[in-house]
């Protein structure tokens, strides 16, 4: 099964060889094969505007057509999208644990 990724859906230019990668660099999601969990990664571009962390750009995800049909919690195509790249979902996981690990 192939999902499209987020750059396909949204056609930013951003993923590798893209026609905004000479100006704005190649997007993180797309560097770190994320393109099914692109809010987990700061440095995306949405609304043709370089985003900061989840926490910055969380109001742009919640309303974006990628967020609402790959997040785990309810999104439409959330077990497909596990079942189909679990080498993501693994990577997904470990950003989860590094953004809520507690230092103190």
């Amino acid at each position: 099964m192939t999902l499209p990724h987020c750059w396909e859906i949204k056609k930013c230019g951003r993923e590798s060889g893209g026609s905004k990668v000479p100006e704005l660099g190649e997007c993180p999601a797309s560097k770190a094969g994320m393109g099914h969990s692109c809010w987990v990664v700061a440095g995306t571009l949405c609304g043709d505007v370089v985003q900061g962390t989840f926490a910055e750009k969380e109001g742009n995800c919640l309303a974006c057509e990628v967020y609402r049909r790959y997040n785990r919690a309810n999104g439409t195509d959330k077990g497909c999208l596990m079942e189909a790249y679990p080498d993501e979902q693994e990577h997904y996981q470990q950003v989860l644990r590094d953004m809520y690990r507690y230092d103190g």
